[in-house]
């Protein structure tokens, strides 16, 4: 192998998506659960309901998980078709954020946007807002992805601030970046979780959810939490949520119905029988045909890339032991493996008209 290329990352075929290893230098370890594969695409970004609850405070408002960071993403056409989904998660061992380890030069979405030219929107649902500290400088990574590719749009929701309280030592760092961030509006939004984008969440993302989950609007508690969060996000950028705003919640005549509705959900565990989890539920709030993000109302850049593209994308076919052994991810189906194993490090390699055409890449929505 060339000395002046590195290897980056292995993506594997699963049952319904694929799962990522980022980094050459991971393997499993019991130091980190979710070790080395903490990109996964297509059906495989589904968690389940107890997970997604503990990692972003759904129904009933904020929790402060500990170590734990989820985000979902969905990256899209002009027209809003879908591309491809997935979540990432943070690394306990190495303290890597998930941000950072999508965004960064050479990594994941870097790839993915060189071989799918028509993505033009990047949406992420994170239980946290971006960072900008010294150890991951995660805004830093997305500003430097969005400058890569300037025909991209970002839209960020998330469902509580990160390290922005005035107690926190880092926190004017956090914010400036945010407010550095928020500036590239109408390019890139920050917004809270709130209204039918929960819904959307758990429609696409989320497994094991009770009955009649997506029927109910928001409880109190959450909405509360949304609108906390709206306020927060706006004093520390100076722009107002445009969400809270497009989006109202469902309502009813009176907070009556409300209250009632949520003594009615923590009375209702999902160990009962289905039949009482669905007495006296609401109408659906919306058709799962309209659970998309207005990703029509956030216009990318203008210009022309400022950076050379991932090159080298090679093909294998054998899946390592580790997967067969510790993931039930490829059982009963054929195996394929896309491994990005080389990036330029030198601007001394240059193209000509000899050498190998590269092989792009098919990664699995």
């Amino acid at each position: 192998m060339n000395p002046e290329r590195e290897t980056l990352f292995q993506e594997y075929l699963a049952n319904q998506g694929t799962v990522v290893k980022p980094y050459y230098w991971q393997t499993l370890t019991k130091s980190c659960a979710k070790c080395p594969y903490h990109i996964q695409t297509g059906e495989e970004a589904r968690v389940p309901y107890m997970e997604f609850h503990k990692a972003f405070g759904f129904p009933y408002g904020l929790m402060s998980p500990k170590n734990k960071h989820l985000i979902f993403y969905e990256l899209r056409s002009f027209s809003g078709t879908l591309v491809q989904k997935g979540h990432a998660t943070n690394c306990i061992k190495y303290n890597i954020h998930p941000e950072s380890m999508l965004f960064e030069m050479g990594g994941y979405l870097d790839a993915v946007t060189h071989d799918y030219d028509s993505i033009r929107y990047i949406i992420l649902y994170s239980n946290y807002s971006p960072c900008n500290e010294a150890e991951h400088c995660c805004i830093s990574k997305i500003y430097n992805f969005l400058l890569k590719y300037p025909d991209i749009a970002l839209c960020i929701y998330f469902s509580q601030l990160y390290h922005t309280e005035d107690d926190f030592p880092m926190s004017i760092w956090n914010c400036e970046a945010l407010r550095s961030l928020a500036s590239l509006w109408p390019h890139v939004t920050l917004n809270p979780l709130c209204g039918g984008v929960w819904h959307s969440l758990l429609y696409n993302f989320v497994s094991g959810m009770p009955e009649g989950t997506l029927y109910h609007p928001i409880l109190p508690a959450r909405a509360l939490a949304d609108q906390e969060n709206s306020h927060k996000i706006n004093n520390i950028t100076g722009m107002k949520s445009y969400l809270m705003k497009a989006s109202p919640q469902a309502t009813y005549e009176n907070l009556k119905p409300q209250q009632n509705l949520q003594q009615y959900y923590f009375a209702n565990t999902p160990s009962q029988p289905p039949s009482q989890m669905m007495n006296g539920r609401l109408p659906p709030l919306m058709s799962h045909s309209h659970l998309v993000p207005f990703t029509n109302k956030f216009l990318p850049f203008g210009g022309q890339h400022l950076y050379p593209k991932p090159k080298n994308i090679v093909r294998h076919l054998k899946m390592p032991k580790e997967l067969f052994n510790d993931t039930n991810h490829s059982q009963g189906r054929p195996v394929q493996v896309v491994e990005i194993t080389e990036r330029l490090l030198s601007s001394k390699t240059t193209d000509t008209k000899g050498q190998k055409k590269k092989k792009k890449k098919k990664t699995t929505p």
